[in-house]
């Protein structure tokens, strides 16, 4: 005998609310990079408005993390208020993912620079796959921070980038495909607004949080031991 579906039970209500849950966090990231979506609609792609896409670039590390932080909690319970589990982590955590974020953020401005300057001089190339290789490591030590410290919420700042570090080559090809779908997520923003604002932060901040579980089966109990 079928069992009864109550309202809350409804398959087409589940599909309706995490809907909402993805829309609603994407929307929250969206609010938190305001700076670089001012860049965007305003400024041109050229070399002289480096400076203020890079600085715009510098909130995406709060914003990443909490919306990380929205993710784990609906993997944990299959719901989650996704307005409020985002300012909440946010506001609690905010400068720790800001912190976290400065290696992939000042490894990509580095690579970004010296990768335009040496593709003018001769044999310039030969340095182009080191500077990719450094923003490619400091993203993914970024970004397996902000999982660590979710994880392992009384973790010090140390022991965070200490085992972060060690996961990024341990497990390099983990970090590179976190790090090509972390890079599609301002490059969607650039090229489709309304998909990159609107829709896919959340899908692929989603991707990345569950591509980083699979770094350490228990990273609640081992970060202070690693």
């Amino acid at each position: 005998m079928l069992r009864k579906q109550t309202f809350e039970t409804n398959i087409y209500m589940k599909l309706f609310r995490w809907a909402y849950i993805f829309l609603m966090s994407s929307l929250c990231v969206t609010l938190t990079v305001t700076p670089f979506f001012l860049a965007v609609v305003s400024l041109a792609i050229d070399s002289q408005n480096i400076l203020p896409f890079a600085i715009s670039l510098l909130f995406f590390g709060p914003a990443v993390g909490a919306a990380m932080s929205v993710a784990d909690g609906f993997k944990q319970e299959h719901d989650v208020a996704p307005v409020r589990h985002f300012f909440s982590a946010y506001r609690c955590l905010g400068w720790r993912h800001l912190l976290f974020w400065l290696p992939g953020w000042l490894g990509s401005i580095v690579a970004a620079v010296d990768i335009f300057f040496f593709a003018k001089i001769a044999n310039g190339q030969w340095m182009i796959p080191f500077f990719i290789l450094l923003a490619v490591s400091g993203i993914g030590l970024s970004i397996n921070c902000w999982y660590f410290q979710l994880k392992n919420p009384k973790a010090s700042i140390k022991d965070i980038f200490r085992i972060s570090i060690y996961y990024v080559f341990r497990k390099w090809y983990i970090s590179l495909l976190n790090v090509l779908v972390f890079l599609l997520i301002p490059l969607l923003m650039l090229l489709k607004p309304q998909f990159g604002f609107i829709i896919t932060p959340s899908v692929f901040i989603g991707l990345i949080y569950l591509n980083a579980s699979r770094l350490h089966k228990d990273t609640q109990t081992d970060v202070s031991k690693s």
